[in-house]
């Protein structure tokens, strides 16, 4: 491992641990001063950020775009040192489960239970959960170029007793996590390129993963849409719902159905949306325009 990445991993190690030692309270407001910095000293994607906003909410004023922004800035940072304080956070958390049972019959079916989100709420803490309930739970993961942070995030998520899998790691290792009844977790609200299905988020053409349908289809897994959501200072509600088509159960009709559920959510809470992402970078092909 090079120089850079072992300090990236000896920093990101002690910030925790000063952080783990910290009370809700304290990294709330710590995390609130840092994202005031960000928001106004570190531009990054700032303005890809209130684009995407203004996209999505055509109707809602200038003044209301930026709150949403500076609000964004406030919950990602926050979200971030409450994944840096793991398990800690997790155990001084007052967490509300909605669909428990949802997940719980999904899986005891013994298919294997196919489980898609996206980067919106507080879904490390999602993950953790899942871990501590003892769902043996696989999540597709990017691997980062810096060797250190990725030793670290992955170690981190880990605590709980989920694992990872890279992405562009072979199919057959996906197929076996449901083959041994296990849970497969999706976060599928990335622009796709030209591999994607293209979908109606917020009413523009987005192109989307299809991993998810794709699995559920062929290993015949159920399928699951999960997400969770900071209701109140230290308060988190973590969902579970079943992704039901009406009709045959296309590829596009079940990426259709997760997504728009996805979109849903994010109305209830916009500032809780990664808007960062290039969401709509892919343009639909002309042709299919209809």
């Amino acid at each position: 491992m090079r120089f850079h990445h072992r300090l990236t991993y000896a920093v990101l190690t002690y910030f925790s641990l000063w952080l783990r030692r910290l009370s809700p309270s304290r990294r709330r407001r710590f995390a609130n001063r840092l994202a005031g910095y960000i928001y106004r000293i570190i531009p990054l994607r700032k303005r890809q950020a209130l684009r995407n906003i203004q996209r999505a909410f055509p109707d809602k004023s200038s003044n209301w775009h930026h709150s949403i922004l500076q609000q964004c800035y406030r919950f990602f940072i926050r979200n971030f040192y409450l994944f840096l304080a793991l398990p800690e956070s997790y155990h001084s958390a007052n967490i509300k489960v909605q669909g428990a049972d949802v997940l719980k019959k999904a899986w005891l079916q013994k298919k294997g239970v196919v489980l898609v989100s996206g980067h919106f709420g507080v879904w490390e803490l999602l993950g953790a959960w899942i871990g501590y309930q003892g769902f043996p739970f696989v999540g597709i993961a990017a691997r980062q170029k810096n060797r250190g942070s990725n030793k670290f995030f992955q170690e981190k998520r880990e605590l709980s007793g989920l694992t990872h899998i890279f992405r562009r790691e072979s199919l057959n290792n996906m197929y076996d996590v449901l083959n041994r009844g296990e849970l497969l977790g999706f976060v599928s609200d990335q622009d796709a390129k030209g591999h994607g299905i293209f979908v109606n988020f917020f009413n523009t053409f987005a192109s989307t993963h299809k991993g998810p349908a794709l699995f559920h289809l062929r290993a015949q897994a159920p399928i699951i849409f999960t997400t969770s959501w900071e209701e109140k200072p230290n308060q988190y509600v973590m969902e579970f719902a079943p992704v039901e088509i009406d009709g045959k159960p296309t590829m596009e009709a079940i990426t259709q159905e997760f997504t728009t559920m996805l979109e849903n959510r994010i109305r209830m809470h916009p500032e809780q949306y990664f808007w960062f992402h290039r969401r709509w970078k892919t343009k639909k092909p002309h042709k299919d325009n209809v």
